[in-house]
């Protein structure tokens, strides 16, 4: 994508997907340590979590495909509000459930959280993959 949006909706999605793989190690870890409901559980709180990055992601590809002629701070508020009413929806009806462990929820929600500051805080959309060195080596 050629736009400053799309290449935004881009480094989103490569957050989500970092998002992901983390809360999936961590439902993998909680689940053999403390039993399949704790696993599920903080699958579930990282799932939750991790609905933010998509939704934001969501909303800055649909306004990369215009341009982002209809994108202003109203659009962001707007995109931010319903994010954070879904979430807590979502929050309530999990913490409701009898088949979700709370503790799990929370440690779910904490290493989504974690994942994407860390992804911020150490540059990790910055970084480039490693040169294989071949075009180095005509220089001197």
């Amino acid at each position: 994508m050629s736009n400053s949006l799309g290449r935004t909706a881009g480094q989103s999605l490569k957050i989500l997907w970092w998002q992901l793989a983390w809360i999936a190690a961590a439902a993998l870890v909680s689940g053999v340590i403390f039993g399949a409901r704790a696993g599920w559980s903080v699958l579930a709180g990282g799932g939750i979590a991790s609905v933010w990055t998509a939704y934001m992601a969501f909303t800055l590809y649909r306004h990369s495909l215009n341009r982002g002629a209809s994108l202003s701070a109203l659009t962001f508020v707007t995109a931010w509000l319903l994010k954070m009413a879904f979430t807590i929806g979502l929050l309530v009806i999990a913490f409701r459930s009898r088949v979700l462990v709370p503790l799990g929820l929370i440690a779910g929600l904490f290493v989504a959280l974690l994942a994407y500051w860390v992804w911020l805080a150490f540059g990790l959309s910055q970084r480039k993959p490693a040169a294989s060195g071949s075009a180095d080596r005509g220089k001197g």
